[in-house]
């Protein structure tokens, strides 16, 4: 099969996943002006979350990836290896998805999506490098940044989004947690309430403010220390909190306070650990880089400071040729002037 037989081309490919893209933004575009149109027609207050989007996102979200992937190989391989490689990454994802690895469907899938495609993309990365030079190994390699980017913000939010853990527990002053969240636990070491604020009304101050001290262990080992305040607000009749968010390498840990005994010593703590969220952050900061990176290279083009050139160059050209041509037009209007004067005399 050559490459004119084969349906399976860079073009075909670019245009199959352009189209996916569309029909993804509809779907968002549909979920996202639902509730509007609701409230507006007939006036329902309507709220669609992840329930709506992750099911209606997710076919045409594999599909993308699937054409992006193959779009990476097809240019740089021949038809016949582009459409064995697209073969054994269906396979592999019927593979993963029948075996479920992580006991987890969506992050079945993404894993089986993502690795081929990161693979595909760090090849691609590594012909550019080796066979480009000047603009178009630069341009390459920064609109393949961008690509890796958006790899890592799927992955990301797939992983995080299906493996978190959270949960609620009970913690008294003083006293080590007796529910563990993963590896992490907790001690309240000390709450320590004030008023702040003017006073409003019959209350000393606008608001009465809670401050909750806690040590985090991290499997039964000291870590760090964190705290929170549990905040209530008289002016506006009003309870609200606030958190405690440390990121670290692999995770993120989310503290809140839920509710609070005070006379008791006791507050009922929100815990949630996010895993991956890292590779959300790192992807978003990557395409980023990958955009200005590849405006740097545009704004640089050497064909078109080479186009600008020879542009100032013909209008040079062009200047000096209509000088010229004043110049002799004039020599000729005195020679003839001359030429009558002197018919004139004889």
């Amino acid at each position: 099969m050559t490459k004119e037989e084969s349906i399976l081309t860079t073009k075909n490919t670019i245009f199959a996943a352009v189209i996916a893209f569309i029909l993804l933004a509809m779907v968002i575009m549909t979920g996202m002006v639902t509730p509007l149109l609701a409230k507006i027609l007939n006036g329902t207050e309507l709220a669609l979350g992840s329930d709506y989007f992750n099911p209606r996102t997710a076919l045409p979200t594999i599909l993308l990836v699937i054409l992006l992937t193959i779009c990476l190989l097809v240019s740089s391989v021949t038809p016949r290896k582009a459409l064995v490689a697209t073969a054994s990454f269906l396979v592999l994802i019927a593979l993963v998805v029948i075996i479920s690895p992580f006991s987890n469907i969506a992050v079945d899938v993404t894993v089986a999506l993502v690795i081929p495609a990161l693979i595909a993309t760090a090849y691609k990365m590594w012909l550019t490098a080796r066979n480009k030079k000047g603009y178009g190994k630069y341009r390459g390699l920064s609109a393949h940044l961008i690509h890796l980017g958006i790899l890592f913000i799927l992955f990301g939010i797939v992983l995080s989004s299906n493996m978190k853990i959270e949960d609620s527990a009970v913690y008294e002053t003083g006293k080590m947690g007796t529910d563990s969240l993963q590896d992490y636990d907790l001690k309240i070491t000390s709450i320590a309430s004030r008023y702040e604020g003017e006073p409003y009304q019959d209350h000393q101050a606008s608001s009465y403010i809670t401050r909750i001290d806690f040590d985090i262990y991290d499997q039964n080992r000291y870590a760090r220390s964190g705290s929170v305040e549990y905040i209530t607000d008289f002016k506006w009749g009003q309870t609200y909190t606030t958190t405690y968010i440390h990121r670290g390498l692999t995770e993120e840990l989310f503290v809140a306070p839920r509710a609070l005994d005070e006379q008791n010593g006791k507050v009922d703590m929100y815990v949630r650990v996010v895993p991956f969220i890292n590779m959300l952050w790192g992807g978003i900061y990557m395409m980023a880089l990958g955009i200005i990176a590849l405006l740097i290279v545009e704004h640089r083009n050497p064909s078109q400071k080479n186009g600008k050139t020879q542009s100032l160059g013909r209008e040079k050209d062009l200047v000096l040729f209509e000088k010229k041509y004043e110049r002799l037009l004039e020599q000729e209007i005195r020679n003839l002037r001359s030429g009558k004067n002197r018919g004139g005399k004889v």
